[in-house]
């Protein structure tokens, strides 16, 4: 019985969820095309949200790491999407066929994973 109590305790304890985790298993695109995972994955990089506005549509956002390269925002909470706000970021890059030889600007990024910066 102790056993099994101590089994449905630990069960819990790595079941629980951290409310910033943000789910991954979505299908991110770049102008229709679909990307996949690199196996380049940053974690807690300090990072700046930066709105982008265009003439005629939706307004769209941008992660700006301290090397001030721009990444995508795919799976970015609504509740994170707001100029100028500092977080930590984790994420995979992302990729399709024949991006390594384009200059892409923002470059395709998954978050996995976001946090405000004090």
């Amino acid at each position: 019985m102790k056993q099994t109590l101590l089994l449905v305790i630990i069960i819990f304890l790595f079941a629980g969820c951290d409310k910033n985790k943000i789910e991954s298993d979505s299908n991110c695109t770049y102008a229709g095309v679909t990307l996949t995972r690199t196996h380049n994955f940053v974690d807690n990089i300090p990072a700046t949200v930066a709105a982008v506005k265009h003439l005629n549509q939706p307004e769209t956002y941008q992660i700006i790491p301290s090397e001030n390269n721009s990444w995508g925002s795919c799976n970015l909470p609504q509740e994170f999407a707001k100029d100028s706000l500092k977080v930590f970021v984790s994420g995979y890059f992302l990729s399709f066929p024949g991006m390594e030889t384009m200059n892409i600007s923002p470059v395709p990024f998954e978050v996995t994973d976001i946090k405000p910066r004090d």
